[in-house]
């Protein structure tokens, strides 16, 4: 009989830990098993309307993961990147114009306290644009030990549609607050900001967050919206709780009409403004979470935000939270850009890459993730072969162009944001070229190889940050083929791309 029930648990352990590696495990588990071992920001917020400001009250409870013992911590200031005076602006000479409808405007983060258990911390503001907070911790932090950070602080917002900034119809929260620097190999990961594509690279934290607003605006966020309390002067506080998420945005609008659905144990809400068509944009985003849980795992957060709002590119993606923009010249774009968006909480939201060093990652990815939607949604009478058609027609015109004019083109993809010459270079390459390595990848393994290893690298790598190794691996591993030289010759430049397949 003994012996019966040690077989028997091992067999339940044997199934469970197989059902874990392979994704069968719930998003409720694998969050809840994450979240233990991450940092922890809780953030106190008050907008003030009346000049586009916040006072926030910030506490980071930070862990030390690294690998030695830390005597300071450092943390990205990306609202800095707004400011009057900053060399590394918000968006290209190429899009000032719709970025500031207004006339240019300046934002800005001021502390006014950094301090540890009620000790005064020395701190300085580094590197270019003073994006950097250096702070000197009070004693070395050991490794896997603790220590609770205060800050205190006034973000003024700028007038802008983007990111970070008010616009005529809505407020967008994103990037706003100091985020802890990843760090690699004992090193703090430091980036300049870019116009070019998402320079950011974070790691998984929890975050509570209290926002306190006008009660006449409506709110989306990261995350779970716990509870709402009136305060006094007809404000409204909002309490948020998000686990095991790599950043955490909010939007706030007086024009917010709001739909929602449930896929599965998943509800999914469009926040939106003068859209004709609400039911089919909420449509749209319902079938991307069925079709990419499908396709690739489970999606495992709880809530899944589509907030139409003043932005100067397509989209912009956030945990649980994604921008569409109200300025789309047309509806089948707008639905393109829904798709995009709520496929990067795949590629960037559960499994993390440095957007800044490897942007073809997640964007490449999440473009043809975005194109095989159609391929199993034919209803919306996008044929994906047609897409990338287009694309290839399009990135050999482009490529031919630019060399007339510069004389060569740099195909690689190796190259971190800031290398890129223009902005149509990088969309060129970590868009449009990343989408064509895919399919071509596709094609050279087989389809089922393909989506089978899709699943294995998500799988594989959820909740975690990756590099292209670790991508490559995956596919050569599942696939059973070798595709180091294959990768390579895409990634480095070296193949040419006249026709594929």
């Amino acid at each position: 009989m003994k012996n019966i029930i040690n077989k028997k648990y091992s067999l339940i352990i044997l199934i469970l830990a197989i059902t874990f590696l392979f994704g069968g495990c719930s998003g409720e588990y694998l969050i809840n098993h994450t979240s233990q071992n991450l940092n922890n920001y809780v953030i106190d917020a008050v907008l003030n309307e009346d000049d586009y400001t916040l006072d926030i009250t910030q506490m980071i409870q930070y862990k030390n993961l690294s690998n030695k013992s830390l005597n300071n911590l450092k943390f990205n200031l990306y609202p800095k990147a707004f400011a009057k005076g900053a060399t590394n602006k918000p968006v290209s000479s190429l899009n000032e114009q719709k970025a500031y409808p207004n006339g240019k405007s300046y934002g800005d983060i001021e502390f006014f306290n950094v301090s540890s258990k009620g000790q005064a911390l020395t701190y300085t503001l580094e590197e270019i644009d003073k994006n950097i907070l250096n702070i000197t911790l009070p004693q070395s932090l050991n490794m896997g030990y603790s220590i609770n950070i205060e800050m205190q602080y006034k973000l003024t917002l700028p007038n802008i549609n983007h990111r970070f900034g008010y616009g005529n119809n809505a407020i967008n929260l994103g990037n706003f607050y100091p985020i802890a620097c990843v760090i690699e190999d004992g090193e703090f990961v430091i980036q300049p900001y870019s116009s070019n594509g998402d320079p950011f690279y974070s790691n998984l934290s929890n975050y509570l967050v209290n926002i306190s607003y006008p009660s006449d605006f409506s709110l989306a966020t990261t995350g779970m919206q716990t509870n709402n309390k009136d305060l006094e002067d007809n404000y409204t506080k909002t309490t948020v709780k998000a686990k095991c998420v790599r950043d955490f945005a909010a939007v706030l609008s007086k024009k917010f009409e709001v739909k929602k659905e449930k896929v599965g144990a998943t509800e999914v809400a469009y926040y939106y403004y003068d859209d004709e068509q609400a039911d089919a944009s909420l449509n749209t985003a319902v079938k991307a979470l069925k079709t990419f849980n499908e396709m690739i795992g489970k999606y495992p957060y709880k809530t899944l935000s589509v907030v139409k709002t003043n932005f100067v590119h397509g989209g912009m993606e956030y945990p649980n939270l994604v921008y569409i923009s109200e300025n789309l010249n047309n509806y089948e774009d707008y639905t393109n850009v829904i798709v995009h968006e709520i496929a990067h909480q795949w590629w960037y939201g559960v499994v993390g890459n440095n957007a800044y060093a490897n942007g073809w990652m997640d964007e490449g990815l999440t473009e043809y993730t975005t194109a095989l939607f159609y391929e199993f949604n034919k209803e919306y009478n996008i044929k994906k072969d047609d897409v990338i058609k287009n694309a290839l027609t399009s990135y050999n015109m482009f490529t031919e162009v630019y060399e007339q004019i510069f004389g060569s083109v740099d195909t690689s993809l190796t190259r971190t944001l800031g290398q890129y010459k223009t902005e149509p270079e990088y969309v060129y390459m970590a868009y449009v070229k990343s989408m064509l390595m895919f399919d071509n990848l596709r094609t050279v393994i087989g389809d089922k190889k393909f989506f089978k290893s899709l699943k294995y690298y998500y799988n594989k790598n959820r909740m975690q940050n990756v590099t292209p190794s670790n991508l490559i691996e995956c596919f050569k591993k599942s696939s059973n083929r070798k595709l180091e030289s294959w990768f390579d010759s895409w990634i480095s430049g070296k193949v040419i791309i006249k026709e594929l397949n």
